[in-house]
Parts: C-alpha cells; structure tokens; sequence
C-alpha cells in the first residue's frame, strides 16, 4: 500500500495550535499553509457578526476594496474592525 494524503480545512479567528511533525488521528501533520481568502461582500458579513448590512457598510468604508455600489472587503481586516469596542463617554479619573 502506498501513502495517502488528507486535507483538513479549519476555519478560525486565531490559527491553530498544530505544529510540523505532530501526531493527528494516525497521521503526521506534514505541511501547514494559510489558504488566501477572497473577499466578502457586506452582506455575507451581515449574516456572520449578525449586523445590518448598512452598519458593515460604515464601519468597513475605510477598507472596501469594491465598487460604489458593491462593497468587497478582506474578511481578516473586517474582523479587526468590526469586534473592537469604541469606548464611550469621559475617561474615568484616578
């Protein structure tokens, strides 16, 4: 018998804890790449951080990589800005 290959996708917010040479269910991890990510549209963003699409639309205007009339964005750098929290209000005083 010959040696086979397998291909597992993981989808994720940080990268994953697998290292060159570890044992996973029977098989050694052999190479590790970061598959390119296309853009998204604003609505398919909309349906994954459960915002509207126009909410998207002005938070990510600063990296829209589309038209007027069809935004694309990259899905890492919208994560970045669409999971940071703006802090409101007078800082507090010590």
């Amino acid at each position: 018998m010959g040696v086979f290959k397998y291909a597992v996708i993981l989808e994720s917010d940080t990268p994953p804890s697998i290292m060159l040479g570890q044992n996973i269910g029977g098989g050694i991890v052999k190479e590790l790449k970061e598959v390119s990510q296309e853009l998204v549209t604003a609505s398919q963003l909309a349906v994954t951080y459960n915002l509207s699409v126009n909410t998207i639309r002005d938070k990510l205007v600063s990296i829209n990589q589309g038209t007027i009339g069809k935004g694309l964005y990259n899905p890492r750098l919208a994560h970045d800005l669409l999971i940071q929290k703006s802090k409101r209000g007078r800082p507090r005083a010590n």
